[in-house]
């Protein structure tokens, strides 16, 4: 018992000596003090503490021997609290038993900490790691949170909300839980501070202005104003204020007046999913609230209630993270799996600003949609997401400048831009007086990201991450011009590798609803072949399906890899209404545009297009060049590619052009030894190649050949300026008397 006693403290790392042998004899060190209960007796201002203790059944917990911390505000600021809360309750008397579990619940840890190793992360198998946490869980219960959610206050049958329509028409409404998971308390510690690097500064913004020493600590958003008052069961530490339950950022979000706007978009996300009955509670059905997330509790949460997946477009519409998701964190992101670490950052538009970007900048989504709630998922997704940062500790207002959007670049938000800031369990919410807009809705990959109707291949393609187009398009600092191939347009792509065969491979690329996200895309292959007098190509049998992969790099999933040919090859850097015809794509192939900038006119071909004589018409022109980063062109009668015909047989064709060739070709039947014409290379193979040579000192780059006439070169013969290869062959061992080296 006296080893016991004087050991008390140890699970929190706090080695205590015992005084004298007196003390080791009577088990008791003077300076443990009484119970934190009687402490808080003792002192007389605690009473409404006390009373959440004994209405709490935890009187005897607090009152022996064990170990607690526990944060309590006085009678004095219980009193103001009162005056003013979330809850409106004006008095104790008010307050029903869940509420006064959830008081003393947020309140109290079950394990003694000093305010300095608070802040201590403890990682299993190894000695804690000193300043780096700022979560914790607390004596909450999941179960704390029950509370009964009435149809009125269900999410209304806007898009996407039809997940709530199974419980909508339940009687006297739901029993929900916000997350199946305990609210953990948040906490800005010194130590913690200093070894994230957040400022005084950083400080006076997350507490709206109460603070600028980074030497205060914060527990839930109250200072801690006495901290270690030592109990022979625990620490005291006391708060400024009443500490409410933890809300999670949703729930902020939700009750926070000037956030609604904000709040009803997140709603479309948001689904009740069964999770059990509970008869000591009860309890028949108990649901939870969770959101179409890609990070969420168990894993991605793409599916509704009815494992439907959520809206079957290119990317599924889901948030970055869940919101509410009590215990969030970004697993993968670190070695350390935990809460405790970091937390996320909202960064949410007041109504004022929501509605003023609405009628400016976001007028182009009004124009096209009508209302907010017509936005298709996958189109809103995009605006909340750009607006959510998985790390605090990465977000803080000092390093503002590091927070990128959607294109990878600076997001452009500033401390000015705060209005206010709430701490919530899973993050800090920033109420700010802008909307930050994603990139991609001023990109030339807008247009097929609102309309998914004639373009939902190409659109997956750019917006795979395996592929990286979509941070590319989206950067507003180059112009590009980018054509757009219709979803009828991608039944008509002839295989590259299969260029000079006699058979070639059509692709025909198809958008399949009921595929998992990574596997939607796929195409079916058929041999064919080229009429060419016609240009068109008829079936000549089936080869089989491929589809895109979930997993692998892209260069060994055979869809991906098409597509990502077929992107470079549609992506023009500049803008082709500038007055040429001929124009460089990403991928160094060539294209030809005419009569540019006139719908249903202007023409654009590939090298593919100009062997065939088949120009493809530009439909729809979408001008992103104001406020964006060039213009789209909606082509659907196929899709550019890049020339079949290799150098030789493009000099073959051309009879201007075959003094040039003769040169190149010599008299070198096996062509291995002196002229420039091979067979096969080191990087790329001619497959037809008994009639098809590459040119020996081409390799990986992209080569302009300039072509003398015959006339040209013919002249230079004449004047004994060049040699022929007539001239090569006369140079024989007997002109130079069996010198085979001095020939040479």
């Amino acid at each position: 018992m006296a080893l016991a006693a004087c050991t008390l403290l140890i699970g929190v790392s706090m080695m205590q000596s015992c005084k004298d042998d007196d003390t080791i004899l009577t088990g008791q060190p003077d300076w443990l003090g009484n119970s934190i209960y009687e402490r808080l007796q003792d002192d007389g201002n605690y009473t409404y503490m006390l009373r959440l203790i004994d209405d709490g059944g935890q009187r005897e917990v607090l009152s022996r021997t064990g170990s607690k911390t526990l944060f309590v505000a006085d009678d004095a600021a219980f009193n103001a609290w009162f005056k003013g809360n979330d809850w409106g309750v004006t008095r104790y008397e008010d307050l029903s038993s869940a509420q006064k579990t959830l008081l003393l619940n947020n309140s109290m840890i079950d394990n003694a900490y000093l305010i300095e190793l608070l802040s201590n992360l403890p990682v299993s198998g190894s000695r804690p790691l000193a300043g780096m946490c700022m979560r914790r869980n607390t004596a909450t219960s999941v179960y704390d949170s029950i509370t009964v959610l009435k149809a009125s206050d269900m999410p209304t049958a806007s898009p996407n909300t039809e997940s709530w329509d199974y419980v909508r028409n339940r009687p006297g409404g739901i029993y929900i839980v916000r997350d199946n998971s305990a609210a953990p308390m948040i906490h800005f510690l010194p130590a913690f501070m200093r070894t994230n690097k957040i400022s005084g500064s950083d400080l006076e913004i997350l507490t709206n202005g109460v603070s600028t020493s980074i030497e205060d600590a914060w527990v839930n958003g109250k200072r801690v104003e006495e901290s270690d008052i030592t109990c022979k069961n625990g620490y005291i530490q006391k708060v400024g204020g009443v500490i409410e339950s933890a809300q999670n950022m949703a729930d902020i979000i939700r009750n926070h007046k000037n956030m609604s706007r904000w709040s009803q978009l997140l709603d479309r996300f948001s689904a009740p999913y069964y999770i059990g009955s509970y008869s000591s509670l009860n309890i028949d059905s108990l649901f939870e609230l969770r959101y179409f997330a890609d990070i969420s509790a168990r894993g991605k949460n793409q599916y509704t209630p009815g494992d439907q997946t959520v809206e079957p477009k290119p990317v599924s519409a889901t948030l970055k993270f869940d919101p509410g998701w009590n215990g969030y964190y970004n697993y993968g992101s670190s070695s350390i799996n935990s809460i405790g670490p970091d937390a996320a950052v909202m960064i949410v538009p007041s109504d004022e600003a929501m509605n003023h970007w609405w009628e400016h900048d976001g007028r182009v989504l009004q124009e096209k949609y009508g209302s907010w709630d017509s936005i298709p998922q996958l189109v809103l997704s995009k605006l909340l997401n750009v607006n959510m940062l998985t790390s605090f500790v990465e977000s803080v207002p000092s390093k503002f400048e590091s927070v990128l959007d959607d294109a990878k670049m600076e997001m452009g938000i500033k401390p000015e831009h705060i209005d206010s800031c709430f701490m919530g369990c899973n993050g800090v919410v920033y109420l700010t007086n802008r909307v930050f807009a994603p990139r991609e809705y001023s990109s030339v990959s807008f247009p097929a990201l609102i309309h998914q109707d004639l373009m939902s291949v190409i659109y997956w393609a750019m917006s795979d991450e395996k592929l990286s187009f979509g941070p590319y398009l989206n950067s507003m600092d180059t112009y590009y011009s980018l054509f757009l191939p219709s979803d009828s347009a991608m039944v008509n792509y002839i295989d590259p590798v299969s260029y000079g065969e006699t058979r070639q491979i059509l692709w025909q690329f198809y958008y399949d609803k009921t595929a998992t996200t990574k596997q939607r895309v796929k195409a079916r292959r058929y041999y064919v072949t080229l009429d060419p007098e016609t240009g068109e190509y008829s079936m000549d049998g089936y080869i089989g399906l491929a589809q895109s992969s979930e997993s692998g790099s892209a260069n060994n999933d055979p869809v991906r890899n098409r597509l990502d040919d077929m992107l470079n090859t549609l992506i023009v850097v500049g803008n082709v209404e500038d007055g040429h015809q001929y124009y460089r794509t990403k991928g160094g192939s060539m294209v030809r545009v005419k009569d540019a900038g006139v719908e249903n006119v202007m023409t654009v071909e590939g090298g593919l297009q100009q062997e065939n004589g088949t120009p493809l018409t530009v439909r729809t022109i979408y001008d992103q060049s104001t406020t964006g980063n060039g213009k789209s062109y909606l082509i659907d009668g196929g899709i550019v590619q890049g020339a079949s015909k290799s150098v030789y047989q493009t000099l073959s064709e051309h009879e201007e052009m075959k003094t040039f060739l003769d040169l190149l070709s010599g008299n070198d039947e096996d062509s291995t030894k002196y002229n420039l014409l091979i067979n096969t290379s080191g990087n790329y193979h001619c497959t037809n190649y008994q009639s098809n040579y590459n040119i020996r000192l081409f390799e990986k780059f992209n080569y302009t050949v300039y072509v003398p006439t015959n006339e040209s070169i013919q002249e230079l013969i004449d004047r004994k300026y060049l040699p022929t290869w007539d001239d090569y062959d006369a140079q024989t061992e007997e002109v130079w008397d069996g010198n085979e080296e001095k020939a040479r």
